[in-house]
């Protein structure tokens, strides 16, 4: 245990200004968007009777004028179904990219593998960093939200939030794993980032096909079935743990077999 401690520890260390940068985007996104809730909210007041009623009759601004009505859905809105997913893409790939393909690309993978420790101490403690940074940096920003709305005077369903918080970093590290495969078979940084880019532009597919879409990983981040739909939490929950755990064995097996 105190082997894998020391490595997870030399892997934030050398991520931290990742986890910084993560913070400080995360934090200001959160302020932002629930100090411009009244404003919008203003606009749409604002909106001619016979407008609004005109622009009901369509899904797409039906569902923007119900978001203005309810602060909860409107945290959820920006915050899972939109800020969370489109960053923890960013975010899983540039970990990923610098993690493995950018090791091997500057030397230091077959040094980081002379140490004693065996190929299984040495992922497990390059993906247990991933994910902590990617619980860290989106747990604060959800955190930041919380402190944001206080301050404002503005109350939400928190439970239910944090119930949609724990699956999509669930479904983010599922994203977050899959870039790892694709950074391992690679050796340089940036084509490690490009192809995961591509891959997930990819993954992301499904979720335009009502019929398909359960099988995205990003609309599974977003936590619609459990916050809009009150699906239950446990199943989506239980495929994402699983899907970790195949993603997991695979990695470990191809990172095993690469002579680094």
């Amino acid at each position: 245990m105190l082997i894998l401690y020391n490595l997870v520890r030399k892997e934030m260390q050398q991520l931290r200004w990742i986890i910084f940068l993560g913070w400080l985007l995360c934090a200001g996104l959160a302020a932002l968007t629930v100090g411009t809730f009244h404003y919008f909210g203003e606009i749409v007041d604002e909106i001619p009777p016979e407008v609004t009623e005109m622009l009901a009759q369509y899904d797409i601004t039906r569902e923007l004028l119900l978001i203005f009505d309810d602060y909860s859905l409107y945290v959820w809105s920006q915050w899972n179904a939109k800020n969370l997913y489109q960053l923890a893409f960013i975010l899983a790939i540039i970990i990923s990219a610098l993690q493995f393909a950018g090791e091997v690309n500057n030397h230091t993978m077959s040094f980081y593998l002379t140490r004693p420790i065996n190929r299984w101490n040495g992922y497990v403690g390059k993906i247990t960093a991933g994910v902590l940074i990617i619980l860290l940096v989106f747990g604060a920003g959800t955190l930041m939200f919380w402190i944001a709305s206080t301050i404002m005077g503005y109350t939400a369903s928190w439970g239910r939030l944090l119930g949609a918080l724990a699956l999509s970093l669930i479904w983010a590290s599922v994203f977050y794993l899959f870039t790892c495969i694709i950074s391992i078979l690679s050796r340089e940084p940036v084509k490690a980032g490009v192809l995961a880019g591509v891959a997930g532009l990819a993954l992301s597919v499904p979720g335009l096909f009502p019929a398909a879409r359960h099988f995205s990983v990003f609309y599974q981040m977003r936590a619609v079935e459990y916050y809009v739909y009150g699906e239950p939490l446990v199943w989506s929950l239980l495929a994402g743990l699983f899907t970790s755990g195949v993603l997991l064995i695979l990695g470990f097996s191809l990172f095993k077999k690469r002579d680094f």
